[in-house]
């Protein structure tokens, strides 16, 4: 069991667009004051058991082994994700779930683009406001808002190796499928730096004007829950 607070989750094969390097996909999960568990993603507009808007999901689980499992599990869905990253929060700052709660409701609402509003800003906007500014791991979560491909924000968000795992194997031939509303009852919150009337403004990065370079992801060396 690790004392991480966060994780970030990556298929580094993922979308698979003609002609087009594999960008990689990611997805966010964070600890709740009751110890469980708040996990989600944004699999794009054309996933099929998604909204038709953004496919957003978001799932409440018991604990931190069950949040990587419902993520191995999402290959079920036509979702794939393989690698994952705990999170621990810097000494001296405290996490805000409702925060982070309040900006996935947000997230859940917003219209996906593939160079935008996608995967890895929605995941790093989760993130960020959870943890106050992206304090992890005693350093800051890395701004997307350059261009960046997932695969290349992944390789950048710096963790211990014994802190970067596989998921472990999936479990369940079929997983029920709906976004908990439940789990979205907070009031949705634009984060500040997504204000462009705020000084803290950060645009999302549009759709580069060269040909996007695939980015390759080291595997980590360790199994699911091994040397966490």
């Amino acid at each position: 069991m690790s004392q991480a607070n966060a994780i970030v989750v990556l298929c580094p094969k993922r979308p698979d667009l003609a002609g087009q390097p594999l960008l990689g996909h990611v997805g966010w999960g964070f600890e709740l004051p009751d110890g469980q568990w708040m996990v989600g993603a944004v699999e794009g507009d054309g996933w099929s058991n998604g909204n038709g808007m953004n496919g957003f999901w978001s799932r409440r689980v018991p604990g931190e082994r069950q949040a990587t499992q419902v993520f191995a599990n999402m290959v079920h869905q036509g979702a794939e994700y393989n690698y994952f990253k705990y999170l621990t929060m810097t000494h001296q700052v405290w996490p805000d779930p409702d925060a982070a709660l309040r900006v996935m409701a947000w997230v859940s609402a917003q219209p996906y683009q593939l160079f935008g509003r996608n995967c890895m800003n929605s995941t790093y906007d989760v993130l960020r406001a959870f943890s106050r500014g992206g304090h992890f791991n005693g350093k800051i979560l890395p701004n997307p808002d350059f261009n960046w491909i997932p695969n290349g924000w992944f390789n950048a968000i710096q963790v211990p190796q014994s802190d970067y795992h596989h998921l472990p194997p999936a479990s369940q031939p079929v997983q029920a499928f709906a976004a908990a509303q439940e789990d979205l009852q907070a009031a949705a919150e634009c984060p500040d730096w997504r204000n462009p009337e705020s000084e803290n403004y950060l645009p999302v990065g549009e759709a580069p004007n060269e040909a996007v370079e695939a980015v390759e992801v080291p595997p980590p060396v360790n199994a699911a829950g091994v040397g966490g």
